[in-house]
């Protein structure tokens, strides 16, 4: 037995597609939005975009609450720094003058009231330097 026929091409420009075969006792409705006549109404929600304008709505709103969740951490993240670098700055000051007090104690218990000429010289010279050089810094520190 011979092959069917095909169906007849449908005009060229019309965007209409040849119609399948029917294969079974009810076919379901084929849509094709090229090829619509006055009598032809597609079955309900076959035209219906995939994503909606609500659901286009929905991911701006995530993407909205993402980006000032990320702004609000790095907010956090900077005062956090601030903070810590505040703190570093104390515990440098108290440092120094612990160890200032701690040499100053040294050389109390060792020499008592007699230090040693070269000794004054040293810790006066240490003392004038690193006073000197913070107040340069400060000056040329933009904060």
């Amino acid at each position: 037995m011979a092959d069917d026929p095909k169906p007849p091409s449908p005009a060229p420009g019309t965007g209409a597609k040849p119609a399948p075969k029917i294969v079974g006792p009810v076919a379901p409705a084929i849509y094709t939005p090229g090829a619509k006549t006055a009598s032809y109404r597609p079955p309900a929600g076959a035209n219906e975009p995939l994503v909606t304008e609500g659901m286009k709505a929905r991911q701006r709103e995530i993407e909205k609450k993402r980006r000032s969740a990320v702004i609000l951490r790095q907010i956090e993240d900077e005062e956090a720094e601030l903070r810590w670098r505040m703190a570093r700055r104390w515990i440098y000051r108290i440092v120094a003058i612990l160890v200032v007090a701690a040499i100053y104690w040294k050389m109390q218990l060792t020499y008592h009231d007699r230090w040693p000429m070269l000794a004054v010289w040293i810790f006066l010279g240490t003392c004038l330097l690193a006073a000197l050089s913070w107040m340069f810094w400060f000056l040329d520190y933009s904060d």
